[in-house]
């Protein structure tokens, strides 16, 4: 008896064997190489048109999309700013400390150095909003103006038609450019002492006979008398603080001090300052705000929107969503078209939108920096004079909020500061400072006098009692 195989064939014993096939998983195929295939065969043509599905490698450029993300660049992508970049030795351009992208200064030292960039970072935007009916906001604005025009007239004071910065002011108000305040040159003292130090500071016989009489004892001497008075310890620690606000000192020109009280001259001309208004139609808006910037190529722009959605500046229309967003992301996507030298400062007022907090956080959606400005109320104010009686400069007008800054926030960091900020308002100056709740001590001691004799007059009259009874 023989035995076989299952599929094994008899008849044709120099055949090769067939291979076993499972029921479960069908029919295999044999491998390459080892005999003529069995499935369809595919025909290859080399002038066949591509396969739609089919990826095809394009030998001009790689480009690759990745969620919206495009690496490399097509033959036929053309540049987003197609204008010259801007000059890196321009005044009022400096690197960021933190992320080294190049900024601006606004005009005031202490915001730049509460934005943790010392500056404005280019192609960035920044919502300054107030939360009453003053006006702190027009101080800011008029700064940031105002430090554009300096920077412009840094390199040469005398014609400035050429300048390297141009200001863009969405705003019907024409009297800005005449209340922009002038670079602070000091007190009266400072000021003659600068008058007498360039006086001697030249070469004339006076001078030098003065030079020679000043024998190396006199020197020693006046040496000893500064040092017992401080006058070396003064100047040193006002260096301190200047290097608080400019680290760098190869920044000279970077940022000013303004004197509010006085008035920038000669007043900006049309070529420095261009007035766009309003009340056009959001499409004219855009277009002249693009057409200025491309008419001022190789400039640093500035954009100065102040006192947004004000009823008197702008028709009562723009109060709405549907017409204050087209404008706002209109000069959002300018912003960062000519990112390499553009910057915006806004100003609004929230004591106009107290009961629609879904409007002002679409507002601030639109731009990249938000600081919020809470002026004190007249009882808060009226603590601080009794606290500060002896030192009326330290009073402060308001605290400072931060809701977000630029580039850091949009990274996904969180930068938000509530009441660790105040500000005040001085005679000369815009100051911000860290918030401190003052001790009243006058009050205090006042109590505890009063109390202190309360109870010695207590005490003498319980003695007095005393000494009577035993008396009798």
């Amino acid at each position: 008896m023989s035995f076989r195989k299952r599929g094994e064939i008899l008849s044709d014993k120099n055949a090769p064997k067939r291979r076993e096939v499972s029921p479960r998983l069908g029919p295999q195929r044999d491998l390459p190489a080892r005999g003529p295939p069995t499935g369809p065969q595919i025909s290859i043509q080399r002038n066949a048109p591509p396969h739609p599905q089919r990826i095809v490698p394009n030998t001009r450029g790689i480009e690759r999309d990745m969620m919206g993300l495009r690496i490399g660049r097509s033959p036929n992508a053309t540049l987003e700013d197609n204008s010259p970049l801007l000059d890196t030795s321009h005044p009022g351009i400096r690197p960021s400390p933190a992320t080294s992208q190049q900024t601006t200064s606004t005009g005031c030292s202490d915001l730049d150095k509460l934005m943790g960039h010392m500056g404005f970072p280019l192609g960035n935007s920044l919502l300054i909003e107030e939360e009453s009916t003053t006006d702190f906001n027009s101080i800011l604005t008029k700064v940031f103006a105002a430090q554009g025009i300096v920077h412009n007239r840094v390199e040469n004071p005398a014609g400035y038609k050429d300048g390297n910065t141009h200001i863009i002011v969405l705003s019907l108000n024409h009297q800005i450019a005449k209340e922009l305040p002038g670079v602070y040159k000091g007190s009266r003292k400072e000021i003659k002492k600068s008058k007498i130090a360039e006086e001697q500071s030249k070469v004339t016989v006076s001078n030098l006979l003065e030079s020679q009489n000043h024998t190396p004892k006199q020197r020693d001497k006046d040496l000893k008398i500064a040092w017992r008075y401080g006058i070396n310890d003064r100047n040193g620690e006002k260096a301190k603080s200047g290097r608080e606000y400019d680290q760098n000192e190869t920044y000279p020109n970077y940022n000013h001090q303004f004197d509010i009280t006085s008035t920038l001259i000669p007043v900006p001309t049309s070529n420095e300052i261009s007035f766009i208004s309003p009340f056009l139609p959001v499409v004219s808006v855009l277009s002249q705000v693009e057409a200025t910037i491309k008419r001022h190529d190789s400039k640093l722009i500035r954009i100065l929107i102040p006192n947004i959605l004000h009823p008197a500046l702008y028709p009562p229309k723009m109060a709405q969503l549907k017409e204050i967003t087209p404008l706002l992301h209109g000069l959002r996507s300018i912003l960062k078209k000519y990112k390499t030298r553009c910057v915006m400062l806004s100003t609004i007022s929230t004591a106009l939108f107290s009961n629609q907090p879904i409007f002002m956080a679409q507002i601030e959606q639109l731009f990249d920096g938000v600081v919020v400005l809470e002026p004190f109320g007249q009882e808060m104010l009226q603590f601080l004079e009794r606290a500060y009686k002896s030192q009326p400069n330290k009073i402060q007008h308001g605290l400072v909020h931060i809701k977000k800054l630029p580039v850091f926030s949009e990274r996904g960091e969180m930068h938000v500061a509530k009441s660790e900020w105040a500000f005040k308002n001085g005679r000369k100056r815009f100051e911000i400072e860290e918030w401190g709740i003052p001790v009243e001590d006058d009050d205090n001691s006042q109590n505890t006098q009063s109390s202190t004799s309360h109870t010695n007059e207590h005490d003498h009259d319980h003695s007095h009692a005393h000494t009577k009874n035993i008396e009798f």
